[in-house]
């Protein structure tokens, strides 16, 4: 298939009659009149009158053939039906047919290079009887040229079929307005080949019934003989009566009993002909419109690339494999209704047939057609580039397409207004949406894309489809609208936007529909004057709040001035800036923050490497600000609906719209800051720090709370941790005197010099000293005494610790950091951890090393080294059996070596190498011996056991050796 770009718009692919090139729209065109037909009237359309011309203009439908042959067939004598009831849609419609089997029968002569009518019978000469309801007076009845004045139905139809002679025989009759009986018609018509045709016959009924005949009325005998008519008309086997019927009650006025008397006249549903039905509409409308519709290989590429954008766009609601399947269909088909329906959209036709055609004022034929010619004649006129016609390309700014778009669906003086202050007017709200797209997408600019879509809902908003509400669902609209270019997200945008600034558009159970009362719009907009502008301000620091309420970190929200960011709080504070700091420059804005920096109201700040300033963007704030003004209106409004009388759909309407609002502050809200100025050291300059701006939209995180989004953003600046080699280099224990220092002071240096790291907060600090206490970087104490020379001193050694764990909790800041040397210095093991000396005799060497290991059983055994035994011991409460090497003479001495056997299944496996990894943390030097046996009901595959286990151990060079049974 082409690409998009290769297809043609549909004006230079198909031509239209030349009617419509010649501007000729007015009604009489399309208003197709069997009596002006049958008085070949000049005023008549050529298109109408002559026989050839007229087929040519028509589509023959599968039904209007064979309602065609059918009667021909009768007219020759052959059994069936002979009493026929037309019911048609617009497009080739009631008095269509019945001219179609007038000149059939009349002009059969003219017809013979036409290749539908080369194998029908030919009956000869036919006599033809019309009666048009229409154009016969009730009263007056007509005068025949140059004879009788005739007063009834039965009188004209019997001139007609026997001329004076044939009246003669209903004269009385005729004069008295007293129905004939059977006879007279056996008589006046015998058994030459004899077509009846009625049209509007029911329209003269009604006016008759108003016409006194003695007793009586002229209705009732009108009545009288149409009940008749058909009786005789079954007895002459080449006669046949066809009469059309209005569709519905609606066309026929209100007249129910009348609809069904006539109704009546056949009996057998397969005598009721409707020559048009379904797509075969399409081709009615674009033989009777067209002289050509072009290129059938093109038109095919359009269909096929109208079809592939409907799969796309609906595969995106699709969530099974089924529904997608169904949606592949629904394309083909698509395809191959538009190459029926080309160079117009069938949703257009549908929506007219389906949704118009449950409108009293709809004129299914006649006017269908006029206002599809409008349209076209409108189009051409624009040189319009769209590949088919759809219900969004209808210009409603031209008074032409205008006039018969009211004529079809009424109200013209209710809507004119809608219309004027929506769509077509100097200062119509359809623009704002226009302009705001070809700003955000000039590409788009030429498609008016707002104005496409009202269009389309404007031609939805009259009628509904059986069953439906009035209105258009998204779905439905986004999918008649489709058009290279324009994809969902803009579709769905635009009508979002149309919602939002439309006066009269109104969306009301997910259906879009024009009605004539204003929709909320305007008693938001009235109300939205009400809201003062610090309303306003609060809704948006409400909002904003509640995207960081939850959030990690210090927040603080549209501080007034420097005084209120606080100093000397040991944690990492971020302060958004209020909205009117986007009003300000940016060489404002960093001499300001600056100076934020430096002081905190008239005091010097010292804490000045915990604060990070985030600016806010000027034209998210106006957004901000406009939603909020809407959100508050409309809760106003909500708040006072018994004053306002809302019904259920008006309230609906508001809380979707109030919802609408609230996810366009949080929108808002979310992009309301552009970028973060961090304080870090200056290395160029006389001033000891600058501050460093970062675009806070350009990074990747994606997250809805902004605070989120914030700390990402400043991850390689600001940190949740501290290493112990850093905090060790940071305190400056190891390279100065007098080798200590209190915890409170090493904080502050975190949080008061930008040359120290930036951490979230204290936990930060406290966990780094835990840590390195543990690992012997550093020593703490909880409280030194300092001499006057300023030597540390201890009151109970055994308070210092090193190399040993620190709960986080029990760490008190106000204590001192050591470094490693004092910390040895200062600490000597207290007395209760020393193991009492051992005497020679065994037994007493074991219970004093089993009392040392707090409690249990011991054994002394000799070791092989003169003056050392090993005990073993084992406590009451343990599973773990260890042993000690202990000098006789001096007790337990400095143990250096630790040998360790454990055994354990698989359940704590990682159990047992977490605690391995605390050994490892402490020892200098540790081999690790292990001995795995393991067992499966199953097989281990050699060529696993090699790949996963053999060769890992290989490519880590650790010895080993396996074994496989």
């Amino acid at each position: 298939m082409s690409s998009a770009y290769q297809l043609k718009p549909w004006t230079q692919v198909a031509i239209p009659h030349q009617d419509i090139l010649d501007g000729k729209l007015d009604n009489s065109v399309y208003a197709a009149k069997l009596g002006a037909v049958v008085r070949q009237d000049p005023t008549c359309p050529p298109v109408y009158r002559s026989a050839s011309q007229f087929f040519a203009a028509t589509y023959l439908t599968s039904e209007l053939k064979s309602l065609l042959t059918s009667v021909v067939q009768r007219l020759c004598g052959e059994a069936g039906d002979r009493v026929l009831q037309l019911r048609t849609p617009f497009g080739g419609g009631k008095t269509h047919a019945l001219i179609s089997l007038y000149h059939l029968t009349k002009h059969r002569q003219d017809l013979v290079e036409h290749a539908d009518f080369a194998k029908l019978p030919n009956p000869g000469t036919v006599d033809v009887a019309t009666f048009i309801g229409d154009d016969f007076s009730a009263t007056k009845g007509t005068q025949i040229p140059d004879g009788p004045q005739v007063l009834t139905p039965w009188g004209y139809l019997a001139w007609q079929l026997g001329g004076k002679e044939a009246y003669e025989i209903v004269r009385a009759d005729d004069e008295q307005r007293v129905a004939p009986g059977n006879d007279v018609w056996r008589k006046i018509i015998g058994d030459r080949p004899t077509l009846i045709l009625l049209d509007e016959f029911l329209n003269y009924v009604e006016n008759a019934l108003g016409v006194e005949v003695k007793d009586s009325t002229l209705g009732k005998q009108v009545l009288t003989f149409i009940k008749k008519l058909p009786d005789v008309v079954a007895e002459l086997p080449r006669t046949v009566l066809v009469y059309s019927l209005q569709a519905s009650v609606q066309e026929a006025v209100g007249n129910e009993g009348l609809l069904g008397t006539l109704d009546k006249l056949v009996s057998r549903n397969d005598a009721k002909k409707e020559p048009v039905s379904g797509d075969e509409v399409m081709k009615v409308v674009q033989r009777r419109l067209f002289q050509t519709i072009g290129d059938p290989t093109a038109i095919q590429e359009i269909a096929n690339q109208q079809a592939e954008l409907f799969r796309k766009f609906h595969e995106s609601y699709a969530e099974t494999d089924r529904g997608r399947q169904e949606i592949q269909q629904q394309a083909a088909l698509l395809a191959e209704r538009i190459q029926i329906s080309y160079p117009f959209h069938p949703d257009l036709l549908d929506l007219m047939y389906h949704r118009w055609g449950t409108l009293p004022s709809y004129q299914r034929t006649r006017g269908a057609l006029q206002f599809l010619a409008s349209v076209v004649y409108s189009l051409w006129q624009e040189e319009h580039t769209s590949l088919l016609i759809s219900p969004g390309d209808v210009l409603f700014q031209n008074e032409a397409v205008r006039g018969a778009f009211f004529t079809q669906v009424g109200e013209r003086e209710r809507y004119n207004s809608v219309i004027d202050a929506d769509l077509i007017g100097r200062k119509a709200k359809v623009k704002i949406v226009d302009n705001r797209i070809a700003q955000d997408s000039p590409a788009l600019s030429h498609l008016k894309v707002g104005t496409r879509l009202a269009s389309a809902v404007l031609m939805y908003s009259f009628g509904a489809r059986s069953g439906e509400d009035r209105g258009v669902l998204e779905q439905e609209i986004t999918a008649s609208c489709l058009t290279p270019g324009l994809d969902r997200n803009v579709i769905t945008a635009t009508l979002s936007d149309l919602r939002e600034n439309l006066l009269y558009l109104h969306y009301v159970g997910k259906r879009y529909r024009f009605e004539t009362k204003a929709n909320l719009n305007k008693l938001i907009a009235d109300e939205e004057s009400k809201i003062s502008g610090n309303d306003v301000l609060e809704k948006i620091r409400e909002e904003l709040g509640k995207t960081l309420q939850s959030s990690s970190g210090k927040v603080i929200l549209w501080p007034k001035d420097s005084a209120a960011i606080p100093d000397r709080e040991p944690q990492f504070s971020i302060a958004y800036l209020g909205h009117e700091w986007a009003e300000k420059s940016p060489d404002t804005i960093l001499t300001e923050v600056m100076s934020w920096l430096e002081q905190r109201g008239n005091d010097k700040r010292e804490y000045k490497n915990a604060l990070a300033f985030v600016i806010p963007n000027k034209a998210q704030i106006d957004k901000a600000r406009k939603a909020g003004r809407n959100a508050e209106a409309i809760t106003s409004l909500i708040k006072d609906k018994a004053k306002y009388k809302f019904g259920p759909e008006d309230v609906e309407e508001l809380n979707e719209k109030r919802k609408d609002a609230l996810s366009d502050i949080g929108a808002a809200v979310r992009r309301l800051y552009d970028y973060i100025l961090l304080p870090i050291p200056n290395t160029d300059g006389a001033n000891p720090i600058r501050l460093e701006m970062i675009d806070l939209q350009a990074q990747l995180n994606t997250s809805q709370n902004l605070q989120d989004r914030v700390l990402d953003a400043l991850k390689n600046h600001v940190f949740g941790s501290i290493t112990t080699s850093k905090l060790m280099r940071l305190s400056g224990l190891e390279e100065k005197e007098p080798g200590y220092i209190t915890g409170d002071e090493l904080v502050s240096y975190f949080f008061r010099f930008p040359t120290y790291p930036k951490v979230l907060g204290i936990d930060a600090v406290k966990q780094a000293i835990v840590k390195a206490v543990q690992q012997g970087l550093i020593g703490y104490v909880p409280y030194l005494i300092i001499a006057s020379n300023g030597s540390p001193k201890v009151e109970n050694p055994s308070l210092v610790s090193f190399e040993r764990t620190i709960p986080l909790n029990e760490l008190d800041l106000a204590g001192y950091l050591l470094a490693p040397q004092l910390a040895k210095q200062l600490s000597v093991p207290p007395e209760s951890e020393k193991l009492p000396k051992i005497g020679t005799q065994g037994a007493e060497t074991g219970d004093e090393v089993a009392t040392a290991f707090q409690g249990g059983s011991a054994t002394t055994i000799p070791a092989a080294n003169e003056g050392q035994a090993a005990v073993e011991y084992k406590s009451q409460t343990s599973s773990i059996e260890s042993s000690v090497l202990v000098n006789i003479v001096n007790g337990v001495q400095p143990a250096r070596h630790y040998k360790l056997e454990a055994i354990t299944d698989k359940s704590k496996f990682f159990e047992l190498f977490s605690v391995l990894q605390s050994l490892s943390d402490r020892a200098e030097d540790m081999t690790i011996k292990i001995e795995v046996r393991a067992h499966t009901t199953q097989e281990f595959d050699r060529a696993w056991i090699s790949g996963a286990i053999e060769e890992p151990l290989d490519e880590l060079d650790i010895q080993a050796s396996t074994r496989l049974e």
